[in-house]
């Protein structure tokens, strides 16, 4: 986000939306007070009018800070997009356009002074779908983004509204990226009773609305409208993995109610990416890593399919606190748990490949994801987990080999890898120097 935001409220505010009796109360960002002299990088309080959002620290607006951090974390590139409370949906078009434009030429000057680390997603004003068409172009054709994020709703519009087809006719034109982010901020103001403790809207809320978002998403057909679409979810798809059991026998057994608009695709065919031009499994949905749970993670790999890991990208939530901080991808690098369902290949691939696809980044990326994966060569393992049946051992307990037939260590023996093989009971048979 940028240090400091335009002054909106000066501007005239569109009748049809903002009644001249309740102004909108615009976001305000105001730095808190420094005992240092010398501090030129303050802490800064967010506001929504003359509300208190949350204190944000450095490493949310200066690039210099963020670039020091990733250093330090050894964080390569960074995708960059708005904190969600500025999408303000439901703010007067004309001002809310004003704020799209600011906060994208910002996040361009970023990525356009670091373009080797940074790399940009706008925000686009879509109560306007008009609006939002025009300013999309702009971010991928004269700012050179690579896609743009949006919220999971626009007010009480949800993301298969007829009207906002033209946006995703563009976006497929385009070929750029849509990264999809909940608004558990709103759920308070609908309702302080439910969503206002525990930070409930934050922990459940904001899961829910991701379910939703993609539910609405599959049943209406809108991916087989726009075969080239390339979606995003955050956090894992939410709770849509655990609720794809539930939400296909409903397309079963009431598709009058579910199956109607869905082009005869299923919510299962859907996730696992098997219809129309993706049959092959590359898919439309993707979704990011950031579920904090090596358990759920190895079951939406399930719920995924075939190659599903490919579809997988980084998620860090940096710099806020429900974020992989302050080392981003922590559970994929160290986590033994997540070696055992998990090649060191797919890691590496989450870590950075697939967002280089998702975000078709180039060339260039890809050979610096390639040259950071020699580096890395003999410091990562694969674990293969066999049956102590499988395991033969020779006089005094040497190793001599794996019993025919075990798929999974062949592939890892194929791959190249150093390959570490335990026994059901996570008990170490060998470690392998090198399987070649």
């Amino acid at each position: 986000m940028p240090p400091s935001l335009p002054d909106l409220s000066s501007l005239a505010p569109s009748p049809s939306t903002s009644p001249a009796d309740k102004p909108y109360q615009w976001p305000s960002f105001r730095p808190v007070t420094s005992t240092d002299p010398n501090n030129t990088t303050p802490e800064i309080d967010m506001y929504v009018g003359p509300t208190f959002f949350r204190r944000v620290s450095p490493n949310c607006y200066d690039p210099t800070v963020r670039l020091s951090e990733m250093d330090a974390t050894g964080v390569d590139v960074q995708v960059l997009s708005t904190v969600p409370v500025l999408f303000c949906y439901d703010a007067p078009v004309e001002s809310a356009l004003v704020l799209a434009r600011a906060l994208n030429d910002h996040l361009a000057t970023v990525c356009a002074s670091n373009p080797q680390r940074f790399v940009g997603l706008g925000t686009v004003p879509l109560q306007s779908v008009d609006g939002a068409v025009v300013e999309l172009r702009r971010v991928i054709t004269e700012l050179g983004m690579k896609g743009v994020q949006i919220g999971t709703s626009i007010g009480e519009m949800m993301l298969d509204d007829p009207a906002l087809e033209p946006f995703w006719e563009e976006c497929e034109r385009l070929g750029c990226a849509v990264f999809v982010h909940p608004l558990g901020y709103a759920l308070p103001k609908e309702n302080p009773t439910r969503w206002g403790r525990y930070w409930g809207s934050w922990l459940v809320g904001m899961p829910c609305e991701t379910a939703l978002a993609m539910h609405v998403v599959m049943s209406s057909g809108l991916l087989v409208r726009h075969p080239k679409l390339r979606v995003c979810f955050a956090h894992g798809g939410g709770a849509f993995p655990a609720l794809l059991g539930r939400i296909q026998k409903g397309f079963d057994c009431r598709p009058d109610l579910v199956a109607g608009k869905a082009c005869g695709v299923t919510p299962t065919e859907h996730f696992e990416g098997r219809f129309g031009e993706n049959a092959s499994g590359e898919g439309q949905i993707w979704i990011d890593s950031l579920m904090h749970d090596p358990d759920l993670l190895e079951f939406v790999l399930r719920k995924l399919g075939p190659g599903g890991a490919a579809r997988i990208v980084l998620g860090s939530d940096y710099p806020f606190p429900l974020g992989e901080v302050p080392v981003a991808g922590k559970m994929l690098l160290e986590d033994e748990r997540v070696r055992l369902f998990m090649s060191w290949e797919e890691r590496a691939g989450v870590l950075g490949k697939n967002a280089i696809r998702f975000l078709k980044l180039g060339r260039e990326f890809e050979e610096r994801y390639e040259m950071r994966l020699r580096e890395a060569d003999g410091v990562f393992e694969d674990v293969v987990v066999l049956p102590s049946s499988l395991l033969k051992q020779g006089a005094g307990g040497v190793w001599e080999g794996w019993g025919a037939g075990d798929a999974e260590m062949t592939k890892a023996v194929e791959r190249g890898r150093r390959v570490r093989i335990v026994d059901s009971d996570w008990e170490e048979s060998v470690v392998g120097a090198d399987s070649s």
